[in-house]
């Protein structure tokens, strides 16, 4: 599998919260924080296949919907041109 690079723009406030998460995430690399998001976006989007919407059980036991508004677009997106989680996985 050849390798793409991608460049990416970032204000500086944008470039802090990409730091930020991926300090918080426990990660060492940008590359690594990006490719985590897409697993989890096209996890989220596997999981909500036909909703816009999942519940998450929270830690006292209480149900919350939680609604993504943009799961509409993203998963017409993706339908279009899927990222499969092999390839994901094996980028890591």
């Amino acid at each position: 599998m050849s390798k793409h690079r991608l460049q990416f723009d970032f204000s500086e406030e944008g470039l802090q919260q990409l730091d930020k998460l991926k300090d918080s995430a426990g990660l060492t690399t940008r590359a690594e924080l990006i490719r985590q998001a897409l697993r989890l976006l096209q996890w989220t989007l596997t999981e909500t296949q036909d909703n816009n919407a999942s519940i998450l059980l929270e830690k006292d036991g209480k149900l919350r919907e939680v609604v993504f508004p943009f799961m509409s677009t993203a998963r017409k997106e993706s339908d279009e041109g899927s990222i499969s989680e092999e390839r994901l996985v094996s980028q890591a």
